[in-house]
């Protein structure tokens, strides 16, 4: 068996300043689309459709486009975007692939889960963190924007539980700047449980914690309940805005690329395992149009699938195609889309919905490093393991863990990793013999 090609990039290093603002610029406009789109609402309906948002308990799964509306949501997720991006740039941070990642990531989920008021308290905890330990803030930065996956635990104790608003807010933000607190040493701790093979490191963190947090409100006789706010109203909308969207990131990365694909092919051979930085290796153009070419696999394995999208599926459709810039593309995760349709379609696990499957599947991406680097047939079978895992973990935090996928991920790498390790040891020693 041939060897995988392996990239590591560890650590982050400015690329031209030039490509650094024109990130910071892109990031800016496409947050100030999503706010244009936002205003196309009424007046009223923003104002309604924002209050349900920002008061819903938001725990998996609480689409926005259902609990406000479509313009409440898409609100929601460009103000949120654009604050991050402005907070980042006053910080000096270095927008790299991981951010990057981390940006799509946060914009996604704020169609489904993360909302303005539940997605403060973490991020200064983490930021609390830094200062007790005296480094650099944006050292954490990724630690932070990723951690916010734990935000339902600060809406659920504020209006999920019942208490009166003031008791459960103040409730609700200690909690949370608690949980940044703990985030960042349990973040570095277990990217070596599955050692970089699952791309969401901080979902299965975030997952880790919110298991024991759910375990403790049962333990107090209160049970945390999933939401199954869902709608597909919108589904035309949506698949035509991820195709401009990703028709703008081709044409942006291919113009950056001086008009051509050249180097597509060798990002195509990496592993995509963590840290895999596109953005550091290949630059920001050939980034771009693998960005690009990842929400148009999205778009069309919907399509394929017979799906409808709705705000957990553009915001799984928005994560991937910023982990094109961080460890996803077309090679590494088709073997991973594969699996779990098997595991879906054959009946390997119980029969599932559409909306399951394909959140599953695209979620299940995560994986794409074990694709990557053990070749496809492993990548198949994370998949279907995965779709096998992900079913039953959702109980053990409640829906209180937006990345549910990355902590089944996370598992399943540990677990495939070492075994798959010890095969191509076994073989590498036959053919040696």
């Amino acid at each position: 068996m041939a060897e995988k090609k392996v990239i590591l990039q560890t650590t982050s290093k400015a690329f031209a300043p030039r490509s650094q603002l024109l990130t910071q610029r892109i990031l800016l406009v496409y947050s100030g689309i999503l706010i244009l789109l936002g205003c196309l609402s009424s007046p009223r309906d923003l104002l309604i459709g924002s209050f349900n948002i920002l008061t819903s308990p938001s725990n998996l799964i609480s689409d926005y486009f259902a609990v406000g509306n479509l313009g409440s949501a898409f609100l929601n997720s460009g103000l949120l975007l654009l604050l991050t991006v402005l907070i980042a740039k006053k910080q000096g941070t270095v927008i790299t692939g991981p951010m990057i990642a981390a940006f799509l990531t946060l914009s996604g989920f704020s169609f489904f889960g993360k909302n303005l008021f539940n997605s403060i308290p973490i991020p200064l905890g983490v930021y609390l963190y830094a200062y007790i330990h005296r480094k650099p803030v944006n050292q954490f930065s990724l630690v932070a924007l990723f951690g916010s996956a734990a935000s339902p635990v600060i809406s659920y104790l504020a209006f999920g539980l019942g208490l009166p608003a003031p008791v459960g807010i103040l409730l609700g933000y200690v909690t949370g700047i608690g949980l940044g607190l703990i985030l960042p040493p349990l973040a570095a701790q277990f990217l070596q449980f599955h050692q970089g093979f699952s791309l969401y490191n901080i979902g299965f963190a975030t997952g880790i914690v919110t298991m024991f947090f759910t375990s403790f409100l049962r333990l107090f006789g209160q049970e945390v309940h999933p939401q199954s706010a869902l709608t597909t109203e919108y589904h035309l909308f949506l698949a035509i805005f991820i195709a401009v969207i990703c028709c703008l990131l081709f044409v942006t990365g291919y113009v950056l690329n001086e008009r051509s694909l050249t180097g597509f092919p060798d990002l195509l051979h990496t592993s995509g395992k963590l840290m895999t930085d596109f953005v550091t290796i290949y630059g920001l153009g050939l980034t771009l149009i693998n960005m690009a070419s990842m929400g148009f696999l999205m778009l069309a394995f919907v399509f394929l699938m017979q799906g409808q999208l709705s705000g957990p599926l553009l915001g799984a459709v928005l994560t991937v195609i910023g982990f094109g810039a961080f460890g996803n593309h077309l090679k590494n995760s088709i073997p991973i889309l594969i699996g779990v349709v098997l595991a879906s379609k054959f009946g390997l696990t119980a029969e599932v919905s559409t909306f399951n499957l394909l959140l599953t599947a695209i979620f299940g991406t995560s994986l794409a490093p074990i694709s990557g680097y053990y070749g496809p047939i492993a990548g198949i079978i994370a998949g279907i393991t995965h779709a096998a895992l992900v079913t039953n973990i959702t109980y053990l935090h409640g829906g209180l863990n937006l990345y549910n996928n990355g902590f089944s991920s996370g598992f399943v790498a540990a677990a495939m990793v070492p075994l798959l390790d010890d095969i191509k040891q076994l073989k590498r020693r036959k053919k040696n013999d």
